[in-house]
């Protein structure tokens, strides 16, 4: 990776430059031409819609991910790509999305893990106890220096590795990579103080978010990416949230054009198949009701942090909630655990496939009957032939492409692992499927393949709620839409009135207008 000196960077006060920068996957265009400027002391935004390539620009500025094309400028000098140690000695850290501390260390160990105080070749670990207790002082976090971090919340977790990065790394420039999702409305007062205080040393911050009311309240200008393009720079004094969503959508979508298209509906005049009655959750959600009929598709819209993945672990039985009624066929359940939630026919398919959805070092056949024993066991004693043809009915009627039944799971691409655990709930044939993001981390074609067995083999014997990272799955195949901002359902559209345009207004917390 070649670097050469510039002087322009420097005079002119950018510290980050990205010219013309692409990055090719087989078959995936992520990047096109992006290019970006920074200037030193400024909080500068980058936002767009899930797909627009943010991660992927993050990841390069991070050094994690070499760009197939393109220049990089750091103050003055240019790089081809940068790497996680070039971006370090360059003053360039990250703080992930998710935080990513050692639960077994202290508050101190996680913030001087790497960046140790030594005296006499000796970690001096008075002086780094010293040093985060005033660190953490000076953020206003009230939390003690030597406690383990197993014992904080997720939102202190975050603001953690915030303050490692600016206050012990003294990062010149700090990407926030979609931090505040995981942060409480207290930490995120927090959080916003830290930053006016390391804008006022002349230090750079790049905050990503999909919050638009977030990004205009931080930062001083803002870039919009578009399928993988650079849109607009702007001053976020030149900017509101409506102008903005309309950069973040594109025009084509603000003259509230509707989508609609063939999908299964519900009959209306059969009773619900799963009622919510003021579901609450302190912290995460509120108030929640909302009726579910079979085969209906019924979309949760709402950022990160609106209280999503919550909801659907209450109704599963994983994290119940602390008020209000679920009523399965018209009986109240009080469901406190997932074996509770199944027996009533409710399943969920999590968020986090890897490490919920799937047992990796088992085979397909194993993984696909997990959920099905009594259906292919007689007195306690699994019938091997019954077995065989359940597991290759799924697995044709799914699509599931596998060497064989015995194949590991951790072998298959991840459509193929999402195949196997929509596979093992839909052969319990249930009442109520909750799909927590069901295509998250699945390449076009295998996303396809899911909507379209959610679409015509799910909705047969169930009623389904579904969550996604982006609007495009929800607009493609649900019935109807609720709109979560901040753990309330704050609006409703029906599938004759889906707006692209009107949902990401929605979901950023703007009242939706009456369809004409």
């Amino acid at each position: 990776m070649p670097v050469s000196a510039l002087n322009a960077a420097g005079e002119t006060g950018t510290v980050l430059r990205l010219s013309q920068i692409s990055k090719i996957y087989p078959g995936t265009v992520a990047l096109h031409n992006v290019n970006l400027d920074v200037q030193k002391g400024e909080v500068h935004g980058i936002i767009g819609k899930n797909g627009a390539g943010k991660s992927t620009l993050v990841g390069i500025i991070a050094g994690m991910i070499s760009p197939t094309e393109g220049e990089i400028f750091v103050e003055n000098k240019r790089f081809t790509a940068l790497t996680r140690i070039i971006s370090k000695k360059e003053k360039i850290s990250i703080v992930p999305q998710d935080p990513q501390v050692i639960l077994d260390f202290t508050v101190a160990e996680n913030l001087f893990m790497g960046d140790y105080i030594c005296r006499n070749r000796f970690v001096n670990w008075k002086e780094i106890y010293s040093r985060a207790e005033q660190i953490l002082k000076k953020a206003g976090l009230h939390i003690n220096a030597r406690a383990k971090a197993a014992d904080l919340s997720i939102s202190e977790r975050q603001l953690l590795l915030v303050l490692k990065a600016f206050y012990v790394e003294n990062a010149g420039i700090v990407i926030l990579d979609e931090v505040s999702a995981s942060l409480s409305q207290k930490d995120e007062q927090i959080l916003y103080k830290i930053i006016d205080q390391i804008k006022a040393t002349g230090n750079t911050v790049l905050f990503i978010s999909h919050r638009t009311d977030e990004l205009l309240k931080v930062c001083d200008r803002v870039t919009v990416l578009r399928d993988g393009r650079t849109i607009v720079t702007e001053s976020c004094a030149d900017l509101n949230r409506e102008k903005l969503s309309s950069l973040i959508v594109g025009e084509e979508f603000r003259a509230n054009k509707r989508t609609q298209g063939s999908v299964p509906t519900c009959d209306m005049n059969e009773g619900p198949v799963l009622s919510v009655e003021n579901l609450t959750r302190l912290g995460f959600y509120h108030n929640i009701t909302f009726q579910l009929r079979k085969g209906e598709i019924l979309g949760l819209a709402g950022l990160r942090g609106s209280g999503r993945t919550e909801i659907l672990k209450s109704i599963a039985g994983i994290e119940p909630a602390e008020g209000g009624l679920i009523r399965v066929g018209g009986t109240v359940r009080r469901l406190t655990h997932p074996s509770q939630a199944l027996k009533e026919g409710i399943v969920y398919l999590p968020e986090d496939r890897e490490n919920e959805g799937i047992l990796g070092t088992l085979s397909v056949r194993e993984n696909l009957i997990l959920n099905s024993l009594p259906a292919v066991s007689r007195g306690g004693v699994v019938n091997k032939a019954r077995e065989r043809q359940f597991t290759a009915g799924v697995i044709e009627t799914l699509g599931i492409k596998t060497a064989s039944q015995e194949q590991e799971v951790n072998q298959l691409s991840g459509g193929n692992k999402q195949k196997v655990v929509v596979g093992r709930i839909a052969a319990t044939l249930p009442k109520v499927v909750l799909l927590d993001e069901p295509t998250k981390g699945v390449d076009i074609s295998a996303k396809e393949s899911i909507l379209d067995i959610v679409r015509e083999n799910l909705c047969k014997t169930a009623g389904i709620i579904m969550t996604s990272p982006g609007l495009d799955d929800l607009i493609m195949v649900c019935d109807r839409i609720l709109i979560l901002y901040r753990g309330e359902i704050t609006g409703e559209l029906s599938r004759a009135d889906f707006s692209e345009g009107d949902l990401y207004m929605a979901v950023q917390g703007n009242k939706i207008e009456n369809p004409s």
